[in-house]
């Protein structure tokens, strides 16, 4: 479950539908189907008609694909639930750990962008910018 990204955003960015984090090919190469879509709330969605039949789902942080108990009861081939960020709490862990799903996140993936926050925070502060 990928964010949809506005009309006039780089389709390269891999968190989006376009970008699809860069990992298509590599996949499809090794036999695996993979399906990309923004449409991630509601029984009827795109995302909960694919997960039934899933092994391993994608979500993001900031766009999160909420991996609910009702949801893990109807895929009974779900092993791995990932975060393509850093935080699980869009997983219900509990359901999770009932049925022997992996829940992974992909840890210091935002070191930089942090570092950079925490940069330009400084320097306003510093030069009192408004």
């Amino acid at each position: 479950a990928l964010y949809d990204p506005p009309a006039d955003a780089n389709p390269a960015v891999l968190g989006s539908t376009t970008g699809e984090l860069g990992i298509r090919k590599f996949l499809e190469d090794r036999g695996v189907e993979y399906i990309v879509t923004a449409d991630k709330d509601g029984p009827n969605s795109v995302f909960a008609k694919e997960m039934k039949d899933a092994t391993v789902v994608i979500s993001q942080p900031f766009w999160p694909a909420y991996i609910t108990a009702d949801r893990i009861a109807t895929a009974p081939n779900l092993k791995m639930a990932i975060t393509a960020g850093v935080g699980s709490d869009h997983v219900d862990l509990q359901a999770a750990c009932d049925n022997n799903i992996t829940v992974i996140e992909v840890t210091g993936s935002n070191v930089v962008s942090v570092a950079e926050h925490v940069v330009m925070t400084m320097l306003i502060l510093m030069r009192n910018f408004i």
